[in-house]
């Protein structure tokens, strides 16, 4: 369960990691070093915990806005530079990712196609969401993140 906010950070286009002909897998890690180096010195840096939020679409022709980020208040201060992403409060389904990040399209073929029929719930509309703990390292064969789909 997310208790709702908004991530507060840097927003890029992507095409999904299923779309390997327009695929850039420098995308999502070029908007985190962008949002780590424009929150130097901020208390956004600090959190505990970092989103990725994105909202995929059925369009193999339409790249997808991905936020990388920090969950704030509603009503907190947007910094100059940055953009934010509502995110409504809501249930999500969590599936962890093990391994190095450059493994996770594994993770998420399973998410959608065999955790989500699993769980007998439905998507409900808002981002899809990646959560991360800023302690561990992404490449490292023990590195664990969650991968949350938005359920009713």
């Amino acid at each position: 369960m997310i208790s709702g906010g908004k991530i507060v950070g840097i927003r890029t286009s992507f095409f999904s990691i299923f779309n390997q002909e327009k695929y850039d897998a420098r995308t999502i890690p070029t908007a985190w070093q962008d949002f780590f180096a424009k929150t130097l010195g901020t208390d956004l840096v600090k959190s505990e915990t970092f989103y990725g939020a994105s909202t995929p679409n059925m369009s193999s022709e339409t790249p997808m806005d991905y936020f990388a980020g920090a969950l704030v208040q509603l009503d907190a201060p947007v910094p100059s530079g940055l953009e934010s992403l509502e995110i409504p409060e809501g249930a999500y389904l969590a599936v962890s990712h093990f391994g190095p990040i450059s493994n996770i399209a594994a993770s998420y073929q399973k998410a959608y196609m065999e955790e989500l029929a699993a769980s007998g719930r439905e998507m409900r509309e808002a981002p899809h969401l990646e959560i991360y703990k800023p302690d561990l390292n992404p490449m490292a064969d023990d590195y664990q993140m969650i991968i949350g789909l938005p359920i009713n």
